[in-house]
């Protein structure tokens, strides 16, 4: 009883947090358009974008499913799920997948309200702090070349930084060296100071980058008992780190080392053609796209069929090794392990929200549960919902869809 309540417990998280995004008042758009199993949002026939179903053995599926009859209720769970992507006014592109047996795509919105695109597969966004678990990554890759170890302190690389000795790298994966947040709100933030320190849009990355550096290595720290904050400076340092010890820029260094492995054609820390238009109606963060601002914390560019390769290869032995792996996703405090979360089923998760865009990722170990969601409308970031948008009545919906096929 207790296991079985646990996987209810599980389905009722991914759920209601993977999908209960809302929309913005100001749209007329009113259809999502799906690609479940083999169409994509246009109805032209296409391949999955998964890879080959892996067998029962290889990945186990989720027990408390009835996957049979998920399987044959395909359709009718589609056109529920689109129906709650237009109810709920979500703007962007959403996947679901359940074992072996059920795929769901859905888009809805304008990619571009002034040329009339929708979104589509094809449609790129920011993802945000997506970017820390590549991050992470790359440091693990590092560390496996034996040119960096987690256990490294600061003086290291930071002769001069007078807490060089206190902080690690493995402080800074796992957020705990007290360090204030330079894309925070506060009074005491880069994000606040802009014009003092004068980073401008004209401004080259380096430069920009050198101006946030100076002040997250500036400020002072709170980390008598190592406790968890978050804070993007964390993994500001840890993308200068990567290019001091790899001796290529960071962004060349993933692009090597995980990108053009892993076929992510995609991902990029340049705009492209086919990066959304953001449309937000709360604020304005536009400084975030500074050339070198968001950088290893908050930085890339990617879409769909990307991340899917993505959740594929840091799942399994394509781009670190099992002690590698061990590292990076156990959790240390509040859950948070190198790059991401962890939550109590053992799924590993990141939200996002950056500029007027918003993400989020939940994969298993197995791949047995995968969900994604990117929007490029501030307000279907679930977290900035006015409460008329009701993100409840959207999480419930979810739990009502799913809960026929629950054991």
């Amino acid at each position: 009883m207790k296991a079985l309540a646990k996987s209810l417990m599980c389905v009722a998280m991914a759920a209601c947090s993977a999908v209960a995004f809302t929309g913005c008042d100001n749209d007329s758009e009113s259809s999502a358009t799906t690609a479940p199993q083999t169409t994509n949002s246009t109805g032209a026939s296409t391949q999955r974008l998964t890879a080959a179903p892996a067998t029962a053995d290889e990945v186990p599926t989720n027990p408390a499913y009835n996957f049979t009859k998920l399987k044959q209720d395909t359709d009718s769970i589609t056109a529920k799920f689109d129906n709650t992507l237009v109810a709920s006014k979500f703007r962007g592109t959403v996947y679901y997948k359940l074992g072996n047996d059920f795929e769901y795509i859905g888009n809805n919105g304008y990619a571009d309200k002034g040329s009339h695109t929708y979104n589509s597969l094809n449609t790129n966004y920011y993802i945000g702090s997506l970017t820390k678990q590549f991050t992470a990554a790359a440091v693990m890759i590092l560390q496996e070349q034996d040119k960096l170890s987690t256990d490294d302190t600061l003086d290291k690389y930071y002769p001069d930084y007078k807490y060089g000795s206190d902080i690690t790298i493995r402080n800074l994966l796992t957020m705990t060296t007290g360090l204030p947040d330079y894309l925070g709100k506060s009074d005491e933030s880069v994000r606040a100071n802009a014009p003092q320190y004068d980073i401008s849009e004209k401004n080259s990355a380096k430069d920009n980058h050198s101006v946030i550096l100076k002040w997250i290595l500036s400020q002072e720290i709170d980390n008598d008992e190592e406790n968890y904050s978050y804070s993007n400076s964390d993994y500001f340092i840890l993308g200068d780190i990567i290019e001091k010890v790899s001796g290529k820029s960071y962004e060349e260094f993933l692009k090597e080392n995980i990108f053009e492995p892993l076929e992510m054609t995609s991902t990029t820390f340049e705009s492209t053609d086919q990066l959304a238009t953001g449309y937000q109606d709360i604020f304005d963060d536009e400084w975030n796209i500074y050339p070198g601002v968001a950088y290893s914390s908050t930085g890339l560019i990617s879409n769909l069929s990307d991340l899917l390769k993505w959740t594929d290869a840091i799942t399994g032995s394509e781009l670190l090794s099992a002690k590698s792996k061990e590292e990076m996703f156990t959790p240390y405090k509040s859950s948070f392990a190198y790059g991401l979360y962890v939550d109590d089923c053992g799924n590993y998760y990141c939200n996002a929200a950056f500029y007027r865009f918003n993400a989020r990722i939940v994969f298993a170990q197995d791949q047995s549960k995968v969900f994604i969601a990117f929007s490029n409308y501030t307000q279907s970031n679930p977290k900035a919902v006015k409460k008329k948008k009701n993100p409840k009545a959207v999480n419930k919906n979810l739990d009502e869809i799913l809960k026929p096929y629950l054991k």
